[in-house]
């Protein structure tokens, strides 16, 4: 392991986390109502010591926002199995009680148009219900919270999926995902193919029960989550100014999120959001690749602060060690951009312990608040940073043990596609990144889900073909 020496940060509110608070398919069919039963460059592995509406449905087919394009492939979810119901948006007020009243294992199919949620929310409590587009277009169906619903939906069930819908304007969180009791975890739940928009708090919240029950197993898929300038007057201010942010997950163990977007999630001047994406409070195994994240504060954070642990695992992988805020877990080919002045952290690593951040562009323009492209902070992270392509890469709060080798910074913005865009694909005249890397077991596949076998590996989340 290289210990790297403690970065100078002078004058700022602590960047990477300080600010923006914390908060420790066949069968038969029925409708509602009734049921049928059936710039210049550093040579490579430097590591710095500084210290209204929805957006477009960005993943099926590839399209990603801000305009860079992946070729991996969200497909429609197949069509429904088993006992169905169909809603009708008429039926809106009913809807909670449809839901509620639905056996495990029912599939709740809704008819294209918006659905005005009552004030007391959705709440899937039964182990395998699934509530879906009956079209599959993620925009056709829209759960709408109008500023008066607190949580839009409530998941409190193991495997329960939500698929190819839109959820919007929750006073809190468009959806909040929890234990029902102290007395077991639940696990399994399924977001696919949703759009997540314009939260006053975090989009897609995760919370445990007290300190025994927790959500374990999540999947995040083929998504996109964005705070549109209609949504952003509407967060959430009383905790540090801007408290929101796209997925936030306390203590969970194995999630994955995967291939998708998230945008905008920023205030102007009020305070710092939180991530696109976090996992935090002794999470654990979290998987976080494939995802395009553009003008987003904070991108990707595991753990937060310098004392945020909160799960304890039997057998503990640390032994006397305290204080962990991430347990393992990989964060690997995702596009990272900004060009705003809100822009903080691309990656920030805080008492995470065991982490991998291999194949990542995360790079911005100057924006006045900008920190870091990856951070890795306090003295009880263990993290290994590696083939990224970055504007900037620091380590603050020594002894942080951090294995960096094979990054480039203040990568060039004509190395990319089309940086003013968010298209950072490699063009063939990006020599300083192609076969610049080093070969990793935990690579994964890249942005376009294409291996980095064309001879060494490339530097950052897309191996040029």
């Amino acid at each position: 392991m290289l210990a790297l020496l403690l970065a100078a940060c002078s004058g700022a509110v602590e960047p990477g986390g300080t600010a923006g608070g914390m908060s420790t398919a066949g069968g038969s069919t029925s409708t509602a109502g009734g049921m049928n039963t059936a710039g210049g460059m550093s040579a490579a592995g430097g590591m710095s010591t500084a210290g209204g509406t929805a957006g477009g449905q960005a993943t099926a087919g590839g399209a990603t926002a801000g305009g860079s394009m992946t070729s991996t492939s969200c497909a429609p979810l197949p069509a429904a199995t088993g006992t169905t119901v169909r809603v009708t948006p008429s039926q809106a007020a009913m809807l909670p009680g449809i839901v509620s009243s639905a056996a495990a294992g029912t599939t709740i199919l809704l008819a294209d148009g918006t659905y005005a949620v009552p004030g007391t929310g959705i709440n899937l409590s039964k182990a395998g219900q699934t509530l879906r587009s009956e079209s599959g277009n993620p925009s056709a169906v829209i759960l709408d919270g109008q500023y008066t619903t607190n949580e839009v939906l409530r998941v409190t069930a193991s495997d329960v999926t939500v698929a190819e819908l839109t959820v919007t304007r929750a006073v809190d969180h468009p959806v909040h995902v929890y234990p029902p009791t102290a007395n077991g975890n639940i696990r399994g739940m399924r977001f696919y193919r949703v759009r997540f928009i314009d939260g006053g708090e975090q989009f897609l919240k995760s919370n445990s029960s007290s300190t025994s029950a927790y959500t374990d197993e999540g999947t995040v898929e083929c998504s996109h989550f964005e705070l549109t300038d209609l949504g952003r007057p509407h967060v959430e201010r009383a905790v540090g100014g801007c408290y929101t942010g796209g997925i936030d997950v306390h203590g969970g163990r194995g999630w994955v999120v995967r291939k998708n977007t998230f945008k905008d999630i920023f205030c102007a001047g009020e305070g710092l959001a939180e991530h696109a994406v976090h996992f935090w409070t002794g999470s654990r195994d979290t998987l976080v690749e494939q995802n395009v994240i553009t003008n987003c504060a904070r991108g990707v954070g595991f753990g937060l602060g310098n004392a945020t642990a909160g799960r304890v695992y039997v057998p503990d992988p640390y032994p006397g060690v305290t204080n962990v805020g991430h347990y393992g877990g990989i964060i690997r080919n995702n596009f990272i951009w900004a060009n705003n002045d809100w822009f903080d952290t691309g990656i920030g690593l805080e008492q995470s312990r065991g982490t991998m951040v291999l194949h990542n562009t995360v790079v911005s323009t100057a924006g006045t608040s900008f920190f870091s492209s990856i951070d890795v902070r306090f003295d009880k992270t263990v993290a290994t940073v590696r083939n990224n392509l970055a504007r900037r890469i620091t380590q603050r709060d020594a002894p942080a043990m951090v294995t960096a080798d094979h990054n480039l910074e203040m990568a060039a913005t004509s190395l990319f596609v089309s940086f003013a865009t968010a298209d950072l694909h490699l063009v063939p005249s990006a020599s300083a990144a192609i076969n610049a890397g080093i070969a990793d077991a935990q690579a994964g596949l890249d942005i376009d889900g294409l291996a980095h076998d064309v001879g060494l590996p490339d530097l950052g989340a897309h191996e040029k073909r």
